[in-house]
């Protein structure tokens, strides 16, 4: 669950991605013109794996570090928004993937990808994945941490060796890693993996044909050039990442029900990964001294709730983004001002979710603080139980 309200209730347009890849036309850099789409080579024989011949380092055992790994893998997954403009709606799947098992269950056929990934020290994963407003298309970014380079570059050729199925062909790149295309009339999807150190990108991308090449060629450019930057954590280091490191987990309140894998510390990139508007918030954030952000998200039966809190340089910093946020939620983000009863200068906001069910978001600040709750699978818009508890709660946290 995002900050965004329609998130809730998000069509899973991309529910199984069976195999589906596009190639890249030699080279990471975005395309300066249009290339045709590629033509798909003969199909091979059954996909080959590799057993390994060096010394794979094992992940870390599964616990709070890989979750904290994750996150930090979101600063550098490239954002479908900056690619395509026009792909402005968020879909399914995305956030952190910490399983092998959980990588292939959500975003590859059952049997094509778990196996390659546990085989060459499949580390965590982080995803994002954005569609048109209307739904046609939609383009995926996956970012996946192996053992080592030598690896990923096993596990990328192994990984597009599977999915060449379900009419899925094979396609010539002139680089490590793979792709796959799938043409049906004016339109074709596309699917790249391509390693970059211990890193495999990943890229899913639907769009008319005549566009694939320029496409995935422009998307994997924004995408190998964040990964460039990055330096993945040694594996044995995981587990002591820290839990904390702005020091706003105690001053961000717990939320009823379980824990979801998206609570936690971001970075400023990788909060810009679960905003509601990536392009507007790092403008707004950036501009204002942005020191911290900490994220607590979680689910109680069909209720879930989202409290966060930031952190600004200064007053007027945090009063500019205060206000700053009221005006988004009415002006871009769709929601409808109500007065609650508990706090009733709190910049509050209802959504309707769809299927009878909405969602409340409401702000608090005090100093160099601002924190929001969100509280969704409400059957009523007017249910102010919950918040009339949680932002009274909230604000004398970041109030003490």
């Amino acid at each position: 669950m995002t900050r965004r309200a329609r998130a809730l209730a998000v069509a899973a347009a991309v529910a199984v991605l069976a195999g589906c890849t596009s190639t890249l036309d030699g080279t990471a850099s975005p395309a300066s013109t249009p290339e045709p789409t590629p033509e798909p080579s003969p199909s091979t024989s059954a996909p080959q794996t590799t057993e390994p011949d060096i010394d794979v380092i094992p992940p870390p055992a599964r616990g709070v570090g890989l979750l904290l790994e994750a996150h930090r893998i979101a600063s550098v997954t490239a954002l479908v928004e900056t690619s395509f403009p026009d792909r402005t709606e968020p879909c399914f799947p995305s956030g952190p993937a910490t399983t092998a098992d959980g990588i292939e269950g959500t975003y590859f056929t059952r049997g094509t990808a778990a196996d390659v990934l546990e085989r060459w020290g499949f580390v965590t994963a982080w995803g994002q994945c954005n569609q048109t407003a209307d739904g046609t298309y939609a383009t995926l970014t996956l970012v996946m941490e192996l053992s080592d380079p030598e690896s990923a570059v096993q596990a990328a050729e192994e990984l597009v060796a599977a999915q060449a199925i379900d009419g899925y062909e094979e396609v010539p790149v002139a680089t490590d890693g793979g792709a796959l295309l799938l043409q049906d009339g004016a339109d074709a999807t596309v699917q790249a993996f391509v390693p970059v150190g211990r890193m495999v990108a990943y890229v899913f991308h639907e769009g008319p044909a005549a566009a694939a090449g320029d496409d995935i060629a422009r998307v994997l450019g924004d995408q190998v050039g964040l990964l460039q930057g990055f330096t993945p954590t040694p594996q044995a280091d995981v587990p002591a990442l820290p839990t904390d490191p702005d020091g706003l987990q105690a001053m961000t309140l717990d939320p009823p029900g379980d824990f979801n894998d998206f609570s936690g510390p971001y970075d400023f990139e990788g909060y810009l990964r679960v905003a509601i508007d990536p392009a507007r918030e790092r403008q707004l954030l950036g501009a204002n001294g942005f020191t911290g952000f900490y994220a607590k998200q979680s689910d109680e039966g069909d209720a879930l709730y989202a409290v966060a809190v930031y952190r600004f340089g200064t007053v007027d910093q945090t009063n500019a983004v205060y206000n700053g946020f009221r005006e988004l939620e009415t002006t871009a983000f769709g929601g409808t001002p109500f007065v609650l009863p508990a706090i009733p200068a709190a910049p509050c906001f209802v959504f309707d979710a769809g299927d009878g069910a909405f969602y409340q978001r409401c702000y608090v600040g005090f100093r160099t603080f601002l924190a929001s709750v969100d509280v969704g699978g409400l059957t009523a818009p007017d249910d102010y139980t919950r918040m009339n508890e949680l932002l009274p709660a909230q604000r004398d946290l970041i109030a003490d």
